[in-house]
């Protein structure tokens, strides 16, 4: 059975456009798109009038590990500065998870994600008690709700080289999962079936990482044509430690290394100069901003303007909801004279799709023919005119995860009519119960 969205209007974001367009979708494709489409015998019939249909939003850096630590109780003692917020409450956290609280952690956070429209999120986790079969455990979570996901675990020496080495080799687990599953069957559309997971080769920030560690994850990436997706100068303390500790400057390490690439993912990069983002702008790796993250954190402000070829956004835990990270960084923009406006934030947001395309195999940039069916029903009412020139002011000033009334992926409803298409209010209570248990963990460490 084919679905077929009438009469609504698709939007592009890079570049900006507004289209009235029928969709016809078959397996998890779009098969065709046209002003009008006629109807054919079994087609699923979905009227879109009045609502705007655009390709799904994707979160470039998360951690869905932290879905659980909305609300939890406060650090034996306030943080002073950004390693103890690490030491205090973020490294305490992913000591507590077990395998029931990870399940759980991935399952709110990608109920969540559904709900506010993002089809696709980058998660880089780290459960240093439950390292080997974590990203499985992520896996079975989000096959419950149906978004795509980029997985990797955050190798680290933190915990010693035994924790290290299981890092690297869960991480290579995965990376052999997704190479066994990239061949499926091609459906009716004569095209491969996109995957619903792909993987990166996750590693925390330099600061904890020896030499050998950096170049572990580095030739692991390349072994799997992957990437590596690590924090990069997020505090000054990465930057200085790089100096200190090894005598040479945080980029110059990672290029030494080969962690950087095309498919290298630096999430933050804070405290880098501008002949540092060069370098890197010049590997083809990517910077993932976090604004919110940066902010809670208060860590500064990231050079976005000089980044801007090579930007994508991410939420750092902090929820999926893309619209409302555009928002915050577009206005911490305005505040920091950084000169990026609206439209450049909605081409950062095509960046997101274009990275997870490369990862997957499919175009998720766009809702063309041969796309996957992976997109968003806004039922967004504008009391002003809705253009190409104005679209990516009406993202920052007017549309929210709120509009969202439909979320699909590789052409499955996962939220309809603003119903989720899951059992979300048991799945809730589910992770609820599992949150007191991470708390109480939490507590004795």
């Amino acid at each position: 059975m084919a679905l077929l969205l009438t009469s609504g209007t698709v939007i592009g974001f890079d570049p900006p456009s507004l289209q009235q367009r029928d969709l016809r979708i078959e397996d998890d494709r779009i098969a065709e798109t046209s002003s009008h489409l006629t109807s054919r015998p079994g087609d699923h019939l979905v009227d879109c009038t009045r609502k705007l249909i655009a390709p799904g939003m994707v979160c470039a850096h998360t951690h869905l590990y932290s879905s659980l630590a909305r609300g939890m109780p406060p650090p034996p003692r306030t943080p002073q500065n950004f390693k103890e917020i690490l030491e205090l409450i973020w490294w305490r956290l992913d000591r507590a998870l077990d395998e029931q609280t990870i399940y759980y952690s991935a399952l709110a956070g990608a109920m969540d994600a559904a709900a506010a429209g993002t089809t696709c999120v980058f998660d880089h986790h780290a459960s240093p008690a439950h390292i080997s079969g974590s990203l499985e455990i992520i896996q079975e979570a989000i096959e419950q709700v149906g978004i795509r996901a980029v997985l990797s675990y955050e190798v680290t020496d933190r915990g010693g080289k035994v924790e290290r080495d299981r890092g690297v080799l869960e991480n290579r687990r995965f990376l052999e999962s997704c190479r066994r599953l990239a061949q499926p069957a091609s459906g009716a559309t004569g095209q491969a079936t996109v995957p619903q997971f792909a993987g990166l080769v996750g590693a925390h920030a330099s600061f904890t990482l020896s030499d050998d560690s950096l170049q572990a994850c580095a030739e692991l990436a390349k072994e799997f044509d992957s990437g590596v997706h690590i924090h990069v100068a997020e505090d000054a303390l990465d930057v200085e430690d790089s100096r200190q500790t090894h005598g040479e400057p945080l980029v110059e390490r990672l290029l030494k290394r080969d962690v950087l690439g095309s498919r290298a993912i630096l999430a933050h990069g804070v405290h880098l100069s501008a002949r540092e983002i060069d370098i890197v702008k010049e590997t083809g790796a990517w910077f993932a901003h976090n604004p919110r993250s940066n902010m809670n954190n208060q860590v500064g402000y990231a050079s976005t303007s000089a980044m801007e070829s090579q930007l994508l956004l991410g939420t750092d835990g902090i929820g999926s909801d893309m619209f409302e990270e555009t928002r915050f960084a577009y206005f911490k923009g305005r505040d920091g004279h950084t000169g990026l406006g609206a439209d450049n934030w909605l081409r950062v947001l095509a960046n997101n799709q274009r990275v997870a395309a490369d990862l997957f195999g499919a175009d998720l940039s766009s809702l063309d023919v041969g796309s996957a069916a992976d997109l968003v029903i806004l039922d967004y009412q504008s009391p002003t005119p809705i253009n190409a020139e104005n679209i990516a002011w009406h993202f920052v000033f007017g549309f929210g995860s709120s509009a969202v009334e439909s979320t699909m992926v590789g052409g499955r409803f996962l939220i309809k009519d603003r119903q989720p298409c899951f059992d979300a209010a048991s799945m809730r209570d589910r992770a609820r119960r599992a949150s007191e248990w991470l708390w109480e963990r939490m507590s004795q460490i």
